[in-house]
C-alpha cells in the first residue's frame, strides 16, 4: 500500500508545481503595455515645431529595431533616427525631431511590453503657425541626445528564470523527500 502512495504523491507534487509555474508564467501576459500620454497630443496642432515626440506607457517598455518613426505628409521621415527609452523613466519613449515646417505628421511606434509581447500604434499631429493653442506640454523636459541609450531591459527575464529555478529546486526536494 505504501508503494502505491509514493507515485501518487509524486504526481500530486509535480502537478501542483506545474500549475504554480503556469500561473506565474501567464500572469504577466494579462496586461500588455498601454499608451497613456503623448507629446504632441494625438490630433493636436502646435504653433511651432516640437523638438521631440514623447510617448508615455503604463509600464516599462523595450524599444528595439527602430521603435519610433515620424513621417511628414509626403511619407518622408522627419525624425533624427535616435528613438530611445528615457534613462530617467523606462516608461517613456523619446525621439528627437528635425525642424518641422507647417503640415501634418504621423507618428508610428512599436515597442515590446514587459511580458514580451509587441504593441504598436499610430498618432497624428500638425504644425500650423496660426494655431492659437498647443498640443500639450512635453511629458518630461526635453534633452537632446545624439546617441541611443543602451537598454538593459532584462529584469523581467531574470525574474521569470529565477522563479523557474526555484520551482525546479522545490520539485527536486519534494521528490527526494518522498523517496
Amino acid at each position: 500500500m505504501a508503494t502505491a502512495v509514493k507515485p501518487a504523491m509524486r504526481l500530486a507534487a509535480l502537478l501542483t508545481l506545474s500549475a504554480a509555474w503556469l500561473l506565474l508564467w501567464c500572469t504577466p501576459a494579462l496586461a500588455h503595455a498601454r499608451l497613456e500620454e503623448t507629446y504632441p497630443a494625438d490630433g493636436g496642432t502646435l504653433s511651432g515645431s516640437p523638438e521631440q515626440v514623447q510617448l508615455l506607457f503604463n509600464e516599462p517598455v523595450e524599444a528595439e529595431f527602430d521603435p519610433l518613426k515620424v513621417y511628414d505628409q509626403g511619407g518622408d521621415r522627419v525624425d533624427e533616427d535616435n528613438a530611445r527609452v528615457s534613462p530617467d523613466n523606462r516608461k517613456l519613449l523619446v525621439i528627437d525631431l528635425k525642424d518641422l515646417p507647417e503640415g501634418s505628421y504621423t507618428v508610428d511606434w512599436r515597442v515590446t511590453s514587459a511580458d514580451g509581447h509587441p504593441v504598436s500604434g499610430t498618432r497624428k499631429f500638425s504644425v500650423d503657425a496660426s494655431a492659437a493653442g498647443g498640443a500639450g506640454e512635453p511629458i518630461e523636459p526635453i534633452e537632446r541626445s545624439a546617441q541611443q541609450e543602451a537598454t538593459g531591459g532584462y529584469g523581467h527575464i531574470v525574474h521569470v528564470a529565477a522563479l523557474g529555478l526555484g520551482a525546479l529546486v522545490i520539485l527536486v526536494l519534494a521528490l527526494r523527500r518522498k523517496s
